[in-house]
């Protein structure tokens, strides 16, 4: 724009020239002429300048245009960073939701590993306390075969004491002695038997003895299986032996009988420490 004042006002003083030099020419003739090819000059110029400025109108139209494209690029880069300012703030605030979510299930987790130990602690605690258990009733387990094996030995025993006093039996019947000689082996023959069956126990009952539910449950099916144990029946007295073989010494044989069963019926039987023990201690075995 400047330039184009600049041309107007160029244009204005070439019009005043052009004035001027009317008057000169109205003035002088013979300067028309000379002053002809100048104008013919100047309006070269103008023409010149004229397409000067067209082309400086272009030029600017030009640098206005490409002004406008400018801004409106700026115009869009700028859209275009708010928007992905707005993408990656979204884009951070759902990073921040995630990591507390995160954070928070990790809390969790932990509050759960806790539990868990906690839980696996109190396992391993009712692990200890079932093992416990499970090794109290295996040693019972043992103790009942234990006793079983044992009483199963004494059973065993029992009826090698039932032959041995049959045996014995038949030969006090043989020998017919005296009563009191007679009465007086065939207590040793009983004392000798029961004080092999009391040496003759295993060495773990001592050490792990059964209960006595258990030792009675057992007597009982050891009783039933061997029909001459007799619980109920009980030792009769040397005096009433010697009164009912006092008339006759023919009567001794069947009362020397009847004093053997009854002695083996009571040795067998469930109470059969006892009972042989205290016919130990009234009778001690001859040295």
């Amino acid at each position: 724009r400047q330039s184009y004042e600049e041309l107007e006002r160029k244009l204005k003083q070439i019009s005043s020239e052009k004035s001027s030099l009317l008057q000169q020419l109205s003035k002088s003739g013979t300067e028309l002429h000379g002053m002809k090819g100048n104008l013919q000059n100047l309006k070269t110029d103008e023409t010149f300048a004229k397409n000067d400025v067209q082309k400086l109108l272009e030029i600017s139209q030009k640098q206005t245009d490409e002004m406008k494209s400018l801004q409106e690029t700026l115009q869009k880069q700028i859209t275009e960073a708010a928007v992905k300012a707005e993408k990656q703030q979204a884009g951070i605030n759902f990073l921040k939701a995630e990591v507390e979510r995160k954070s928070k299930l990790i809390r969790d987790l932990q509050q759960e590993n806790k539990s868990l130990k906690n839980k696996l602690l109190s396992g391993s605690k009712q692990c200890g306390i079932h093992a416990e258990q499970s090794k109290r009733i295996q040693s019972q387990l043992k103790e009942l075969r234990y006793g079983k094996k044992d009483l199963i030995f004494k059973a065993q025993q029992l009826t090698d004491l039932e032959r041995k006093l049959l045996a014995a039996k038949q030969e006090l019947e043989k020998t017919a002695g005296d009563k009191e000689s007679q009465l007086k082996a065939l207590k040793e023959v009983a004392q000798l038997c029961v004080s092999g069956v009391l040496k003759n126990q295993p060495p773990f009952i001592g050490m792990n003895p059964p209960r006595t539910t258990e030792n009675g449950m057992l007597s009982s099916k050891n009783s039933s299986r061997h029909p001459f144990h007799q619980a109920n029946r009980k030792l009769p007295d040397i005096s009433q032996i010697e009164n009912t073989s006092s008339p006759s010494k023919g009567v001794f044989p069947n009362v020397a009988m009847k004093s053997d069963d009854q002695d083996l019926m009571d040795c067998s039987s469930h109470n059969a420490n006892k009972n042989c023990s205290t016919s130990q201690d009234e009778n001690p075995p001859p040295k």
